[in-house]
């Protein structure tokens, strides 16, 4: 009966939320930004598709993926590196190398999610006005989400928080890529690794946020379907007891500050 009643309550709140997005995202109006979007592939769809949405973007786009087996024809122009055998990670370290100092943002993008219309300017224009230099965009509620912080949250346009995931989207200013790269070279799955950026992000000072209000769809295939939970989840625990990290309860709640509406642009 409560599975049912919370099922039908999340069928009524997305179109709700779809439209209060439309109302209170804000129309991109800051400078143009140079990006770098990378990511590891498996298989041409969904990621091609996501890949041309972000391509529409007002900023300029440059993409490096990762293919595990040859380049989809597809992407053959977006791959720059084919047969890649290594972790999620470890593979995005290749890829990354010199981002920190070539690009305005970062997005790290995973091969099964879906972005809506719009998506990066949207985002861009978001975490400039809340100052986020960490950010992941909600997961709609039928998504395979590991956190429920990450799930979108009713009536939200964005929330300040103290957790970012390290997927399935993630955005990464300038000057949080010069701290969080380069990824740990022994972390194959990339488990814990978020807990690790919420420490270094507190300790430097700089925002995260979660914004609700472009909501990605992460579900054609089930968290850990790919790799063995089990293996991800004991190097998680054996990285984390090699570094400073952030608790878990970063992740309970909704975060620190909701936002409704957008805050007005920064003066400079």
């Amino acid at each position: 009966m409560r599975t049912g009643l919370r099922r039908l309550a999340r069928r009524a709140a997305e179109p709700v939320d779809r439209l209060h997005a439309r109302l209170v995202l804000p129309e991109p109006s800051g400078p143009v930004q140079r990006v770098t979007v990378v990511g590891i592939y498996r298989e041409g769809e969904p990621i091609a598709s996501a890949a041309a949405e972000l391509a529409a973007s007002r900023h300029h786009v440059d993409f490096r993926l990762g293919a595990m087996g040859e380049s989809a024809p597809q992407l053959r122009d977006r791959t720059a590196q084919e047969c890649m055998s290594a972790g999620k990670f470890q593979n995005l370290n290749d890829l990354v190398e010199g981002v920190g100092t070539e690009s305005d943002w970062l997005l790290i993008i995973d091969d099964d999610v879906l972005l809506p219309p719009g998506f990066l300017d949207r985002m861009i224009e978001v975490c400039r006005r809340c100052d986020f230099a960490l950010a992941q965009p909600a997961q709609s509620r039928t998504s395979n989400a590991n956190w429920p912080i990450a799930k979108r949250h009713f009536l939200s346009l964005a929330r300040e928080t103290r957790f970012v995931e390290i997927g399935p989207v993630t955005l990464v200013r300038r000057d949080a890529v010069q701290l969080l790269t380069p990824f740990p070279a022994d972390l194959r799955f990339g488990w814990g690794l978020d807990f690790v950026w919420s420490d270094v992000m507190r300790r430097h000072g700089l925002r995260l946020g979660i914004v609700d209000a472009l909501a990605v769809e992460h579900s054609s295939r089930a968290v850990a379907s790919t790799y063995s939970w089990d293996r991800a989840q004991e190097e998680g625990r054996e990285f984390l007891k090699t570094v400073d990290h952030a608790p878990v309860s970063v992740t309970d709640g909704s975060g620190i500050r909701t936002y409704r509406r957008a805050p007005q642009p920064p003066a400079h």
